[in-house]
């Protein structure tokens, strides 16, 4: 089976790829870094039953010009991001994808958030290295410094122990999940180890299915209203574009935080700001935007009970070994006339 990977690739898996085809060829993405142009893809394809790629634009004319093409592989987990799917499936080439390459990276990406922002890691972090508040240095009436050796651990109102401590423990408190698909089972699980009472709301997942990890079903506002921890962790369809409304943030605890490592489109970042600009509730980490990368001069970049980070919660050394193991067993269960686990098009096998 001739076979192009674009797409980077953990050699570690090779002898399972030779059990595949031991006709195959590294190109594009996966050894330059950089996207295969589409005029060289349709010269490339030319020939190729697998393609395993990644972030080559895999489009209607790359497809038309397959002319042996028996299965696409895409190691994302949103294979339409660059993948034709429509194409695909008119040509009846099914379209695999790596679903769940990055749950893991993204759930605890998730926690750590969490604890940045709850526990002011990010915050005196930065302060103690870009400035002198938490140093031994404080200020006289007029500006000027003076050396003044304060313990950290004083209650006078002006030092670090008063002023950012006394964050949350996680520990007994309830943590709210909006979605429960591979991700938040992951970021359950987390909860769960940490002794949270995890509440998820999920339309398309039963109670039974969460039971495994003591996770309780409930509707969205009891998740805003109830929960002391909330992450985003659902797709974006139709039915979850601005899900998290101005109204819903309303419904949060003083005390709460919350965290998005999902899509932007699911939350309303104005409502948002105003919350915590406001002080109406505690905290928000946040690894995606509405426009990215993030402006300079955004509004959140000047709010100190936020932690960000440049929608890097996906990306692990690790993630290439995993979608290599994802794809590469999908590719063989095909082969063997077995039902792979992540496909696009299931219809092309029917």
């Amino acid at each position: 089976m001739k076979t192009l990977i674009t797409a980077r690739f953990d050699k570690s898996y090779l002898n399972v790829l030779e059990t595949i085809t031991k006709d195959y060829e590294f190109a594009g993405y996966g050894v330059t870094g950089e996207k295969m142009p589409v005029p060289e893809m349709k010269e490339k394809i030319r020939g190729i039953e697998l393609l395993i790629s990644e972030f080559e634009d895999i489009n209607q004319e790359v497809i038309e010009a397959a002319d042996k093409l028996k299965i696409i592989v895409c190691c994302r987990n949103e294979a339409f991001a660059s993948i034709d799917i429509e194409a695909a499936t008119k040509k009846n080439i099914p379209v695999l994808r790596a679903g769940g390459r990055n749950a893991i990276a993204v759930a605890e990406h998730t926690i750590a958030l969490l604890m940045a922002v709850s526990k002011n890691i990010s915050l005196t972090d930065h302060l103690l290295k870009y400035t002198d508040q938490l140093t031994n240095v404080q200020y006289d009436d007029e500006g000027g410094k003076r050396a003044e050796t304060m313990s950290e651990w004083s209650m006078d109102p002006t030092a670090p122990f008063a002023l950012y401590g006394g964050g949350p423990e996680m520990y007994g408190k309830t943590f709210g999940q909006i979605g429960f698909g591979m991700i938040g089972k992951e970021v359950a699980k987390r909860a769960h180890a940490l002794d949270m009472n995890v509440l998820v709301y999920d339309p398309y997942v039963s109670q039974e299915q969460m039971d495994y990890l003591g996770a309780k079903k409930v509707d969205l506002d009891t998740v805003m209203k109830e929960s002391d921890f909330i992450s985003v962790n659902c797709n974006v369809v139709p039915e979850t574009v601005g899900l998290v409304s101005r109204e819903k943030i309303a419904l949060m605890k003083p005390t709460a935080y919350f965290v998005n490592t999902a899509r932007a489109k699911v939350l309303d970042y104005d409502a948002l700001y105003d919350a915590l600009a406001e002080k109406k509730i505690a905290g928000a980490g946040l690894d995606v935007y509405p426009v990215e990368p993030i402006p300079a001069g955004n509004k959140f970049l000047s709010l100190r009970n936020v932690v960000l980070t440049p929608h890097l919660a996906g990306s692990a050394r690790d993630i290439v070994g995993h979608q290599t193991n994802i794809v590469l067993a999908d590719v063989k269960r095909i082969l063997d006339g077995g039902k792979p686990r992540f496909i696009c098009n299931p219809e092309v096998l029917a």
